[in-house]
């Protein structure tokens, strides 16, 4: 009941993701600064590499705990601090109206995430005793899932 109530209420933060003109992507093409919510995001799913305006590789499905330390190896690699985004944050980046199932194409935006693929991406938000949220950007949706399960990831900031 808790997660549909919540999914009811987060439906309004995803509708509108896919404005345009509200990424401003970085000077070399790896970050993504978010004008509606003021979140820098990393511009490809942790596992991929931004080269050529593309997001190349595959994504490193990881359990909740190891994506957490992820985050933290990246923070000591680059210096900034990336984290997991709260669901809400997470959920404000999907897009309902971009994702087409038949085509693969992921619920977001494809220009400011390129090659982003439709899967399910952990946030840092708890949803039980060993349960997160997480988003589907197969269609733009939020669930829970088990700690245990690998899950994609993409890693936000604050400026």
């Amino acid at each position: 009941m808790k997660t549909l109530l919540f999914l009811v209420l987060a439906m309004g933060f995803h509708l509108t993701a896919g404005a345009q003109g509200r990424y401003q992507v970085s000077g070399d093409g790896m970050e993504v600064v978010d004008s509606k919510t003021n979140l820098v995001w990393s511009r490809c799913a942790v596992g991929m590499e931004y080269k050529n305006n593309r997001c190349t590789g595959t994504i490193e499905p990881l359990t909740h705990q190891l994506a957490v330390l992820r985050a933290a190896q990246v923070n000591a690699a680059t210096g900034k601090p990336w984290r997991l985004p709260t669901v809400k944050e997470l959920l404000s980046i999907a897009s309902l109206t971009l994702a087409d199932v038949t085509a693969n194409t992921a619920a977001i935006d494809p220009k400011a995430f390129p090659d982003t693929p439709p899967g399910r991406f952990w946030s840092s938000t708890p949803a039980g005793a060993h349960y997160f949220l997480r988003v589907d950007f197969v269609d733009g949706t939020a669930g829970e899932s088990t700690s245990s399960s690998p899950t994609a990831i993409r890693l936000v900031r604050n400026p």
